[in-house]
């Protein structure tokens, strides 16, 4: 038993001293530290193990631990301008512009999380912690990015009790060393996030320090599957499309596929989680070929595929996985707010991709709860969700957030579930170019900015 401690206190130390023996050189480093040096709030526990029927999902914080409000939105809200009526950042965030989220902006998010959602099961968090490498005169380093990860896991850590709400992250496209980028795993990125995500207690096999990806059971009847849609970013030059048999990409979609089929013969449901969506309004986000075999996977096991949810749009936007005839062959078809969708009203739609605003104010910021059932035949079936948001005009005219309701689903497009069928039917609706759900469904695309 003695060694048992003896080995604790030592690791105890060596993690401290890890994080005092890389200090980071600039002029937040001090602040920052003393971030993540503080001791969290107590959460308290609630006794009642059963299943609320409800979760959260969240996406693109990207902090800019730099942000300085009333400073210049040119130069990033980090610097000022020589004429003053240049600088016009605000405190929680300045909408349409190349700036992060501040401080501000990320406290009052997570405040809201922690008094509004302690009932919800679990959380999936659609990655992109840090800011943007936009600012060419600094430069976003390791250390940095091992830093962001660290005070994202403890607002993490001070908002949720882990063993009550699962907390599922998945890697978003400027959370690398260099952005849009991430070569073949093992590499040392996934490795560092083995240990940084430790504290959330996630199932981080093998699977994860080589492809950046896992599968965490919510129970025997629900599974979430993180994936990392960096393998197949188009974008990401440090990886080869999925028609080559050993590129991270196609060893994904076998994992995939593998881990889709054992839920089918488990009678398991699978929500899927990414940050990159497959298409969106620059066309597709994936390599061609993974592209096409990651839609007909989607298509193939839809019927267990409850929900897939991404990010990294900053948009409210849905996509539908429809089926052409009676042959299995699937496409994806997106709801684009400069294309109106003037389609057959016979579109077979198989699957929902849902993708949710971001806390990065680039339009105003977004929380999405949704609600799915917990009957035992229909155990995992969407059945609504609520989006939540902030209007960060007013917000920095007034001096503090207030999150609100912007819509609930199934009132706003008339449905009762969130199921292919129903939203079938909205689709259907949306045809006439002068339809109000197609004016409402706009209105939400951009969360509601002006």
């Amino acid at each position: 038993m003695d060694s048992i401690i003896n080995i604790l206190i030592l690791f105890i130390v060596i993690m401290n001293w890890n994080i005092k023996a890389n200090p980071i050189n600039t002029r937040w480093n001090m602040h920052d530290y003393q971030l993540l040096q503080q001791k969290p709030f107590q959460i308290i526990a609630n006794d009642d193990k059963e299943l609320s029927g409800k979760f959260l999902h969240i996406t693109d914080i990207h902090l800019d631990s730099l942000y300085i409000p009333n400073s210049d939105p040119s130069k990033f809200c980090r610097r000022y301008a020589k004429k003053s009526k240049k600088n016009k950042s605000g405190k929680f965030g300045t909408i349409k512009s190349d700036c992060d989220s501040p401080y501000e902006l990320t406290n009052s998010t997570f405040l809201f999380l922690r008094e509004k959602f302690q009932d919800v099961d679990f959380v999936i968090y659609t990655g992109d912690s840090l800011r943007h490498d936009r600012d060419p005169k600094i430069s976003l380093t390791e250390d940095y990015v091992k830093w962001g990860h660290k005070l994202i896991v403890k607002y993490i850590m001070e908002t949720f009790d882990i063993d009550k709400t699962k907390f599922i992250p998945t890697l978003g496209n400027n959370d690398e060393w260099v952005h849009n980028q991430l070569e073949d795993g093992p590499n040392t990125l996934l490795s560092n996030l083995t240990q940084i995500w430790a504290p959330l207690k996630l199932n981080l096999t093998s699977d994860f320090i080589k492809g950046g990806y896992f599968r965490q059971d919510i129970n025997s009847k629900l599974s979430v599957f993180s994936l990392n849609s960096m393998y197949f970013s188009n974008s990401n030059d440090q990886i080869k499309d999925c028609n080559h048999e050993n590129s991270p990409g196609a060893i994904q979609l076998k994992w995939i596929r593998y881990q889709l089929e054992n839920a089918r013969k488990e009678k398991r449901k699978v929500f899927i989680a990414q940050h990159i969506p497959p298409l969106n309004s620059d066309g597709e986000s994936f390599y061609h070929v993974c592209y096409v075999k990651y839609v007909q996977l989607l298509g193939r096991y839809s019927d267990i595929i409850s929900g897939h949810f991404t990010g990294h749009t900053n948009l409210d936007s849905l996509t539908f996985v429809t089926e052409s005839g009676n042959i299995a062959d699937y496409r994806l078809l997106y709801l684009d707010k400069d294309e109106h969708p003037s389609i057959k009203s016979n579109q077979n739609i198989v699957l929902v991709l849902n993708n949710a605003p971001s806390i990065i104010p680039v339009n105003n910021p977004g929380i999405r709860e949704y609600r799915y059932s917990t009957s035992f035949k229909t155990f995992g079936i969407l059945t609504d969700y609520i989006q939540y948001y902030s209007d960060i005009k007013k917000a920095n005219k007034i001096g503090k957030i207030e999150w609100e309701i912007e819509y609930i689903a199934s009132k706003t497009y008339g449905i009762k579930e969130l199921s292919p069928s129903g939203w079938a039917k909205v689709l259907d609706q949306m045809k006439d170019k002068g339809s109000k759900l197609w004016r409402v469904y706009l209105k939400y695309f951009t969360v509601s900015t002006n």
